[in-house]
Order: C-alpha cells, then structure tokens, then sequence
C-alpha cells in the first residue's frame, strides 16, 4: 500500500471514529460552557488554562456521551433513512469500539474535570453523561412524548459546568443560562420531529408529532421557541457591560432582531406546519445558540 492511500484510509478511519462522538452535538455542549464561563470572568492570560481544560473536559465527556448514544439506538437508527448509514448500523464500526469509546471518552473527560478544574465542575460533567445517556435515551425516549423535555436538562449542565470551573461555585447568571439551554432543547428536537414524524413513526418512538399530532406539535415547538425571547433579552440585561453605549444598543439590536426572524419562522411553522417549514425551524435552532450567546457574550466583555 502506497503511503498517501495509507494515509487517506487512517484519515477515513478517523473521521468514521470521530462521527460517533456527534461531534456538532459536543461543540455545542463546549461553546455553551465556553460562553459560560467566559460570563463569569474577564479574558486575561490566567483565564487561558482552564478555558482550554473546560473545552478538552467538555468535549470528551460529550463525545463519549454521544457514542454510547450510538451505541445504544444502533437498531433505532437503522430503521430511519436519516440515520441508518451512520457507523454502527451500516457495520463499519463494531457495537464493541463505539461502546469503548463512549465509555473511555466519558470517563476521560470526568477524570480531566476532576484532576485539573475542580470536583464540581467534574460533577457537572458526569451529570450531563448520565442525564444524556440514561435518563433521556435509555428511560425517556422509548416511553413518553415529552422525552425531550426532561432529557433536554442534559444540555443545561454545560453551562453550570462553565461557571463552576471558573468560579467554584455557581449564581444566577449560571442558572439563568442552564435554563435558556433546557427552554431551547424542545423546540429545537420537535423541529426534527416534525420534518421526520414519518420515521418516528416507523421506529416507534413516541417522540411528540408520533403522538399529538403534527398541527398541534407545531404549536407547542413554536411555542417553546418565542418562549425563548423574553430569557435571551434577560440575559442580555443581567450580564451586559453597561459602559459602552454604542456597543450596547448595537448588540441588543441584533439580539432583538434575530429573535424576532426566529419567531416568524415559527410562526410560518404554524400556519403552515410542512416538513419543509419544521425542517427550517430546526434549522434556524442549531445556530441559535451561538448566534445569541455569541452576542450575550460579546456584550459582557465590551
């Protein structure tokens, strides 16, 4: 074998690893702790470090969580056409590796929190394991259709993570983040939902549009999501830096006006609840969290 075909299939084997670790999914949780924490303290050298062992920790304890994720839906996943050439059930990677993997990543980045951070944020981050693998895909989402309303806490330790590894502890901001990620997790599922209610049906899993109804799932995503609004613009208003005006009011213009683009889509949704409408809803969600804590962010360090 030629060196440069060796190294193209080590590179393909990677990339085929790295796809069970759902690694949008982990940058998510990592940014959201990112966001967090930078919330907490001002950027400055002494920062750096832990900001990068937050990011290492994060993203290997997510990533791991999103193996085991894989590991666990493989005969879920190969039922819907979305999914079903992933690794694991078109067989190029064994159930045996994507389990080492979720569990060894996990492990890693709980380990890494603990040694080098601190025992809470470590705490903060095995939470978000547990609450992602076992009580949302194990417990909640075979049984009910509000799964995603309380699997979608998982996503809410991040940010409680970020602020204890730069604090210790936790406050207001913390839990006011944590709560805009639990607001946004809904919305932004029942957007997939709702496009892909066909191969829910399918798989038989009782996500909300298998269960209610498309219309009246359309409601409540729309619902959930404008509902975001009001705790984006508290946010904003708690942690701004209130001595640059002209920074202030622009920042606040353009969190105003991505919030209300973000409601008209889903008001559209409503009015017209297609899989092409919902598929734009979930969409618009994936960005929304960086979009507006990207803002909130920028506008506290100004």
């Amino acid at each position: 074998m030629r060196a440069s075909d060796h190294n193209s299939l080590l590179l393909h084997n990677v990339t085929e690893y790295l796809s069970i670790t759902k690694p949008a999914i982990a940058l998510l949780n990592v940014f959201v702790g990112l966001a967090t924490m930078l919330l907490a303290v001002n950027v400055n050298l002494g920062v750096a470090g832990p900001l990068f062992l937050l990011c290492a920790a994060g993203f290997l304890a997510a990533g791991g969580a999103g193996a085991l994720n894989c590991y666990v839906e493989s005969d879920l996943d190969s039922g819907m056409q979305r999914t079903q050439h992933r690794p694991l059930p078109s067989h190029r990677i064994s159930d045996r590796l994507a389990l080492s993997i979720g569990v060894g990543f996990s492990v890693c980045g709980v380990v890494l929190a603990a040694l080098c951070l601190n025992l809470l944020t470590a705490f903060m981050i095995s939470l978000g394991v547990f609450w992602y693998v076992i009580v949302y895909t194990l417990w909640l989402k075979p049984r009910t259709k509000w799964n995603i309303v309380i699997g979608g806490a998982a996503g809410s330790f991040a940010a409680l993570a970020g602020w204890s590894a730069a604090t210790g502890s936790f406050s207001l901001v913390a839990f006011f983040v944590a709560f805009l990620i639990f607001l946004w997790t809904p919305g932004h599922f029942w957007g997939l939902a709702i496009a892909k209610v066909d191969e829910y049906t399918t798989i038989q899993v009782p996500m909300l549009p298998v269960v209610d109804g498309v219309k009246r799932s359309s409601i409540y995503t729309a619902a959930s999501n404008i509902a975001l609004l009001p705790f984006t613009l508290g946010l904003f208003a708690l942690t701004a830096n209130q001595g640059n005006v002209i920074a202030l009011v622009t920042f606040a213009a353009a969190l105003i006006l991505y919030n209300l683009r973000f409601v008209i889509v889903n008001l559209r949704m409503v009015k017209n609840p297609t899989p092409r409408s919902a598929w734009r809803v979930f969409k618009m969600s994936i960005s929304y969290l960086f979009v507006v804590l990207l803002l909130v962010v920028a506008a506290h360090l100004v």
